[in-house]
C-alpha cells in the first residue's frame, strides 16, 4: 500500500470514527465527578470521568418496566429511560476537550439469593463449613496459572495437597480456562474475588455436570454472575483433567481440615460474640466457605431473602507459621488461628453498621483524604480507596484485638494485639492503625456495663473526625 492510499484510508476511518462518535448524546462536564438520579435515589459525585475507560459502565438494577436515570454534571445532564437487557451510550466531554465514552447498561433485578421455605427450614440457626466442588475446582484452576505459581501469596504452596494438584493438573495448564483466568490475575487482581466467590453458586452433580446452583444466581455484590461466562471451558477442563475423581479421591483429607475449622477455631463463640455486640445484624445461619489452595485473598458476602440472612465467609485454612509456634502458646494459637475467618465474618456486622445514614457524613468528612490514613503504595492504598473501606478495615483489625481481650491468654494480649498493630501499620499501610486501635481497646475496656461496641461507635467515628 503507497503512502497516499494510507493517509486516505487513514482519514477516511476517522471520518467515520468521528461521525459515529456525533451521533451519539454528549453530556459536557468542566468537573471531575458526576451526580446520578437512579430512579428515585440521588447519588452525589457517584461518578468519576474515566477516558481510558473504553467504555465505562454504569450498570443499574431495573425492577419493573423501565427506570429513568439522569447523570448530573455542573453544567449539564443526560437522561436515560433504561430497560433491563438493554444498554444506553452517550459521551462525557470534560472541559471541552477530553472525551470518556460512558454507558449504562439495565439488569434484571434477580436477588443474588432466594431462600425457600426447605432452605430455611434445614439452615435455621446453624452453622456450615464447606470446600465445595465447583469452588475447588476453580481454585485448582487458579493455582495453574503463571499468576497462581509465583511467589506471591495467592496459593498456599508448601503443603502435599499442593504437590498432588501439580501432579494431577500440570498437564492440563494450557486449557482456555485456566489462560482466561490468568488474564484475569494478570489484568486486575480485585476482578479476580468476584470469580472466586461466584464459583460457589455453582454446584457439580453426580455426573460431573456443572450446573447452577438452585439458591445462588451469584455471590459477589455485582449484578451478575462473573464466572458464567467462564462455564463451557470450565466444564471442558473438569471432564478432561478427571476432576471429579481427584476431588473424591481427597474427600478424607478436605473433612479433616472442616472438622479443625469446626471444632479447633472457636466459631460458635466468634458468632456469638459479634451477635451480642452488634445486635441490629443477626443472622440466622453462617458459612464458612474455604479451600486448602486459598492463600491471602479473604472476602465476605451476607444475603437477605424471604426473611431469613445469612452470611458468609471465604477464606483459606489457618495454617500455622513455624515463628508464631515459637512466639506463642498453644491456647493463644488457637485464638488466632480464628482470625482468618473472624475478620471476614466481622464484615457482616460492621458493614451494615458503618453504613448508617447517622455516620455517613462524619465518616465523608474524616476520609475526604485518605492519605492521611492509607500508605498509597502499599495494599491499604491499593485496595481500600473510600472512605467506607477504609474505615471498614480499620475497624475490622481494631475487632480482632478486642477479641483477643476477651479470649486469649492475658499474658499474650500485649503481644497479639503489638502484632496486629505492626503488620496492619508497617506492612499494609494502614498509617494510623496503631493510634487507633490503642483508643479503641481504651474505650472498650472502660465501656459501661451491658455497652456493646455499637454502642461505642459514635465515639469511634468522632475519633476518626477528630484525627483526620
Amino acid at each position: 500500500m503507497n503512502m497516499k492510499r494510507s493517509i486516505s484510508l487513514f482519514l477516511l476511518l476517522t471520518v467515520i470514527t468521528n461521525s459515529f462518535a456525533q451521533k451519539l448524546p454528549v453530556l459536557k462536564s468542566n468537573r471531575l465527578s458526576l451526580d446520578i438520579r437512579d430512579g428515585d435515589k440521588l447519588r452525589k459525585n457517584r461518578w468519576n470521568i474515566d477516558s481510558k475507560t473504553k467504555p465505562d459502565i454504569f450498570e443499574t438494577t431495573i425492577d419493573k418496566k423501565y427506570k429513568w436515570v439522569t447523570f448530573i454534571s455542573d453544567v449539564d445532564s443526560i437522561r436515560f429511560k433504561v430497560k433491563a437487557g438493554k444498554s444506553y451510550p452517550f459521551i462525557v466531554v470534560l472541559n471541552e476537550k477530553d472525551s470518556a465514552y460512558t454507558r449504562i447498561d439495565g439488569i434484571k433485578n434477580i436477588p443474588g439469593a432466594q431462600f425457600n421455605r426447605r432452605y430455611v427450614t434445614s439452615h435455621d440457626q446453624k452453622s456450615f463449613v464447606e470446600i465445595p466442588q465447583v469452588y475447588e475446582l476453580f481454585n485448582i484452576i487458579s493455582a495453574l496459572t503463571a499468576y497462581g505459581r509465583k511467589d506471591n501469596g495467592l496459593i498456599i504452596k508448601n503443603t502435599k495437597y499442593y504437590e498432588q494438584v501439580l501432579q494431577w493438573f500440570d498437564a492440563y495448564k494450557d486449557e482456555p480456562v485456566v489462560k482466561k483466568t490468568e488474564q484475569i490475575l494478570a489484568g486486575n487482581l480485585m476482578a479476580f474475588v468476584p470469580l472466586k466467590m461466584d464459583a460457589y453458586a455453582f454446584e457439580m452433580n453426580g455426573n460431573g455436570k456443572i450446573t447452577q446452583s438452585k439458591v445462588y444466581d451469584r455471590i459477589n455484590t455485582g449484578r451478575v454472575n462473573t464466572l458464567k461466562p467462564f462455564l463451557a471451558e470450565l466444564q471442558s477442563f473438569s471432564d478432561k483433567s478427571g476432576f471429579q475423581r481427584f476431588y473424591k479421591e481427597n474427600t478424607s483429607f478436605y473433612n479433616d481440615q472442616i472438622r479443625i475449622y469446626k471444632d479447633s477455631i472457636g466459631l460458635q463463640e466468634m458468632q456469638k460474640w459479634l451477635t451480642y455486640h452488634f445486635p441490629s445484624a443477626k443472622y440466622n445461619s453462617f458459612k464458612v466457605i474455604f479451600s486448602p489452595l486459598a492463600g491471602n485473598i479473604q472476602s465476605a458476602a451476607w444475603f437477605e431473602n424471604n426473611g431469613f440472612k445469612e452470611a458468609q465467609a471465604h477464606v483459606n485454612f489457618p495454617y500455622r507459621n513455624i515463628e508464631d509456634e515459637k512466639d506463642f502458646s498453644v491456647a493463644a494459637l488457637k485464638v488466632k488461628d480464628g482470625n482468618i475467618v473472624f475478620t471476614e465474618l466481622n464484615h457482616s456486622f460492621i458493614n451494615p453498621e458503618g453504613k448508617k445514614p447517622s455516620y455517613q457524613k462524619s465518616l465523608a468528612k474524616a476520609f475526604s483524604d485518605l492519605s492521611v490514613w492509607n500508605e498509597k503504595t502499599k495494599p491499604a492504598g491499593q485496595y481500600y480507596n473510600n472512605a467506607y473501606a477504609c474505615f471498614n478495615e480499620y475497624m475490622n483489625w481494631g475487632l480482632t484485638s478486642l477479641r483477643y481481650l476477651d479470649y486469649a491468654p492475658a499474658a499474650e494480649q500485649g503481644k497479639l494485639i503489638a502484632n496486629i498493630e505492626k503488620k496492619q501499620s508497617e506492612i499494609r499501610g494502614f498509617k494510623k492503625f496503631g493510634l487507633f486501635n490503642q483508643y479503641l481497646i481504651k474505650i472498650y475496656r472502660n465501656r459501661a456495663k451491658g455497652q456493646t461496641i455499637a454502642d461505642l461507635y459514635p465515639l469511634i467515628v468522632k475519633w476518626f473526625e477528630d484525627n483526620k
